[in-house]
Order: structure tokens, then sequence, then C-alpha cells
């Protein structure tokens, strides 16, 4: 049974499931090159059939993501709906109107009516490229539900299922239980009462991207004053909390919605100190949806919970879940914001067709992108390189050489292998470094990445080594950088240019042979050099770009940047220094 699952809001996406397991998952963004890009993706369908090597009319169904338009960055640019459409004198509207339980019934069926031309449009793409299987529409938060409960490695029995967002079919996040294969909702927050949209707000008013530099918010958290974040957290408390007669809810009580919330940033954060907006947010975030959480095991009574939904990319709110007592076991989705969907498209695709629920693949690594063979790779080299700056050569033991020349001091650019899907980079389409010395942290800040000098890179450990490292509990596995973690004090010596400087907390990828075999290669012979199990691991791009894809896309970040050295598979590409 071969199911496609296609999103076309933020991050737009397909992904492509053969007999329960993901044959291919790409981002529109990486062909476009256009970072987080919306609309249709057709590019990046038909490369999900190439790589597959399947043809469209074989596809026997299609699951498209979300009832209702999903806003992007240009949303966010303009004024919202409401106040186009009043003007910016609109009422405050009572919170009481705004929390009522049928909220979320009536906004999706007003929003259906709205979104029934987008539907048909996106159906008849379809139906152009060749895909005229049966299409369904699954709403936001269930395809959110859906791609943590069926992709889960433990399979736990039932499974708690919690998902939490900006907004999604006018859903914020959800309460959902997956037992004997199916999922059933116990309470959803309507949109009003969004965290998530707070954390967003906040960032655009610091001047950052927001549904895009949240985590720049979330870089900056540590380095504020533990007594500043106090006092601007009593004043958020005002604004959102959870009451003891409706403990699965996040409401709302600032009396404001959308533009709103910014406008009333500029009283609340009048005279605030950049660093103490970011630790106030990050506290308030993570005291409130911990109590939340804690609600969620206590009402349904189970201990074991899965994650999904861009909330959930907050890697130092997930290290406080982690740590919750009530919890007994975790999983967090990769890449868990809206490009995550179309997993859970292409799953329900196929279960609407009868497929198993205990037949799909729990998951496994996300290398599900394109990779390039010797006749490409030597076509791009020709076509993209210098005659002069640069030296080629080829090597059999590719992974043990790039190991060692990256413990020789050189920054190297890699492509090896299907590219990773997600926002993580997990060594296919990674920059990798000597983290031994806070030096390499500047010069890659300023001559390759262009990064916030605040924001940390990450390490990428052997899965022998990470107990020397990282601390990690309940069995919990980390090697899609889901995760943040304390660390050791031999982590502060060994890894300290891939740990935050201020918190000393580090979001690791733990690199296993089966998992990442060549990968894993590198990071040994790195190890046998100098001791260390680790390596400094970053997304192979330039800021503000996607994740390179290509050949090509490798070359041209080279070339711009200062990077030392470039792996195309078998060829390393050196620059000629002096």
């Amino acid at each position: 049974m071969l199911t496609l699952g296609v999103h076309d809001g933020h991050t737009a996406t397909a992904c492509l499931l053969e007999d329960g397991r993901v044959l291919a998952c790409i981002s529109e963004e990486r062909l476009r090159r256009v970072k987080e890009w919306k609309g249709f993706p057709e590019r990046a369908i038909l490369a999900c059939l190439q790589v597959a090597g399947r043809q469209p009319d074989q596809v026997d169904a299609i699951g498209i993501c979300s009832m209702l338009p999903q806003i992007g960055h240009e949303d966010w640019a303009r004024p919202s709906v409401p106040k186009r459409l009043f003007g910016a004198a609109v009422p405050l509207l009572p919170s009481r109107l705004l929390q009522r339980e049928g909220n979320v019934e009536l906004a999706q069926r007003l929003g259906a009516r709205l979104g029934r031309a987008r539907i048909q449009a996106l159906k008849s793409q379809l139906d152009r490229i060749g895909l005229r299987g049966p299409k369904r529409v699954f709403e936001h938060h269930l395809l959110h539900g859906a791609t943590a409960y069926y992709s889960n490695w433990n399979r736990p029995d039932p499974c708690l299922v919690l998902t939490l967002d900006g907004s999604g079919d006018a859903v914020a996040g959800t309460v959902q239980i997956g037992e004997a294969g199916e999922l059933r909702r116990v309470a959803s927050i309507f949109n009003y009462n969004s965290i998530c949209e707070l954390y967003t707000r906040v960032t655009q008013h610091l001047g950052l991207r927001p549904m895009s530099h949240e985590y720049k918010v979330m870089g900056m958290a540590p380095y504020a004053s533990a007594q500043g974040r106090a006092e601007l957290v009593a004043k958020l408390r005002t604004l959102y909390q959870i009451r003891s007669d409706r403990p699965l809810q996040i409401l709302n009580q600032s009396g404001r919605w959308k533009w709103q919330l910014e406008e009333l940033f500029c009283d609340l954060f009048a005279q605030e100190r950049f660093d103490v907006v970011c630790g106030a947010v990050q506290d308030f975030f993570e005291e409130l949806v911990l109590q939340w959480v804690r609600n969620a095991i206590r009402h349904t009574g189970i201990p074991d919970v899965a994650l999904s939904g861009g909330g959930f990319m907050n890697v130092k709110l997930n290290r406080r879940i982690l740590g919750l007592e009530e919890l007994r076991s975790l999983f967090v989705f990769p890449s868990c914001g809206d490009e995550s969907n179309p997993v859970g498209a292409a799953i329900l695709a196929a279960r609407s067709l009868g497929f198993p629920a205990a037949d799909l693949a729990p998951l496994g690594g996300v290398d599900w992108g394109p990779s390039y063979t010797e006749d490409p790779i030597v076509r791009a080299v020709e076509r993209g390189l210098p005659a002069t700056g640069f030296r080629v050569s080829r090597h059999d033991n590719i992974d043990a050489f790039v190991g060692e020349q990256v413990a020789a001091g050189q920054i190297v650019g890699r492509l090896s292998g299907r590219m990773e899907w997600g926002a993580r980079a997990l060594g296919h389409r990674s920059i990798l470094a000597d983290p031994r010395s806070t030096q390499v942290v500047a010069r890659l800040n300023r001559a390759i990445k262009e990064r916030d000098f605040w924001m940390p890179f990450a390490p990428a450990i052997l899965a022998e080594r990470a107990a020397d490292y990282v601390e990690l509990s309940k069995g919990f596995r980390s090697p899609h950088m889901v995760m943040g973690c304390r660390t050791t004090a031999r982590a502060h010596h060994e890894l300290q240019a891939a740990i935050h400087p201020a918190d000393r907390t580090a979001r690791p990828q733990i690199v296993n042979r089966e998992l990442h075999p060549r990968f894993h290669a590198v990071l040994r012979a790195f190890e046998r050099k100098t001791g260390v199990g680790g390596v400094l691991n970053t997304s192979f791009n330039l800021h503000g770009e996607p994740i390179v894809c290509s050949p090509d896309d490798a070359i041209q970040t080279l070339l711009r940047s200062d990077l030392d050295a470039l792996q195309l598979e078998h060829h390393y590409i050196e620059r000629v220094r002096g």
C-alpha cells in the first residue's frame, strides 16, 4: 500500500509511505532554496516519488494536512484578519466568551466553509500531476497526534499523546489517548488560549522573525539574571493560567488575542532588557506547560507520553518534561513542527484503507531525502568549482579520513548518503568541527554560519560515550536532537564549543552504529585521534538559508563561506590557503 501526505503551509512538505514505512519525506524549501517555503509542494512530491522509484498512478491514497489554510511569515507581517476587517479599534473581547467549550467545533465548522476553495485547488493540483487516488483531509492536531503515536519507538499501550503549537484548525493543543491502534481525544485547547502564540508574539515584539526565530529566544534565555526573570514571570502569570476546575486547559486571561498581545507587550516589557524578556517568557512557558503535562498524566493515569507539535521543538521544555516524577517514558517526534504532519497524513491515509496499525514501522532514522552517486557529484564539481584555490582528492575510506581532518582542526561540510528530513542536521548534511576549543565558535559565527553570537552549537556524541558527557534519564534515546540535557564536567572541557556557554546544557545527537553507521565511523576516527567521543555538529547552510540538499548546493555554500573543506561522498575538496 502506497500513500502520500501533503502539507502546503509553513515549511511545505511531502511524505511517501509504503506498507507502513516511510520511503521518502522532503520539504519544498530544500529544493526551491527558500527557507520555510509555503505553498503546494509539487517539487517535493515529485522528488519523493523519484527517490522511491514510484509513479504517481501507483499511489493508493493521499492525505491532505489541515482543514483550514495555515499561516506563514507573510501573515505575521501584516495585521491579522479581525484588525483588517474592523480596524484597530476592535474592543477587547471577554475572555469567558472565547473560553467556551464549543468554540473549537464552531470555529472549525465556519473555517471549513472558508477553506473549501483551498482544498479544491489542492485536489486539482494533485490530479494535474497524476495523483488521482482518493484524497482525504485530516484535522491538524489529529495529524500531530498520529505522527507521534504511530511512530513511537517504545509503542506503549495505552499512550498519552500531547500536542502543542501556535494554532492549527483553531486548536493550539490537545490531550489524546492512543490505545489498540486508535486515537481518542480527551481535550482540545482553543487557539485563543495558545501559549505558543504568546511565545511567538514575544519573538515578534523583540524584532525577531515569528514562526522561525523562537529558538533564538530560547537560546538567549539562560543569559538573563534570575531575579529579573522572576519579576517578569510574575507579571506573565496574570495573562495565562490553568485553573483547578479545568486542569487540561491553558486559559488566556488577558482579554487580548493575536496582534492585541503585542500591543500589550509595549507596556508589559517597557524598559526591560532583551535577555530578561527572553528568560522570563521561557521560564513561564516551561512552568505552565509542565503543569499542563502533569495534569494530563494524573487525569488519564497514563505515564507513557508521546509529544508532537511546534511547542515541543523547545528542547529546554522537553528536558523539564523528561524530569517529571509522574512520567515513565517519553517520545518526542523529531522536527515536530507542521513539517512533520505529512508523516501522519500518509499514515492516516493508509489507515483509512484498512492498513493495520500494528504493521506501521516505529521511527528509525529520518534520512528520507535524495542521495547522490559518483557521476552527478563529478559533474557538479566540474560545473561549480573554480579552477584554482581548491584541491580535490578521492578516498575509499572517506569517513575515517574526514574524522581525522576534523581532529586536525579543519571545519568540514559533509554531504553523505540520503539527506535527512527536518530542522536538524544529523550528520548527512552537517558542518563538523573540533569541539574542544571555543575559538571555533567565533570562526563559525563570523565566517561560515553568520549566526547570532549568543546561539550555542550542538554536539554529536558516540552512543558508547554518551554517559561521559550528558545526563539522559528514563532510557530516553536522543538520535534526533530533540532533548536538552545537563552536561558533565568532562563535557565542559572536551565539548565546550558545542554546549551552551551560559547554563552548560546541550542538545545532543546520540550517534549509534545501527542508525548512522557512516557518521559513527567519522566520530570513531575523531576519537582515535583525540580521545574525545564527540564533535561539534551544526547544519550545513548559511544563516537564513535551508540546509543543503544537492552537491551543487554544497559547493555554492563552500564558495560563499570560509569552510576549510567539503566532503561530497568519497570526494574531499580542500581549500588551498596561503
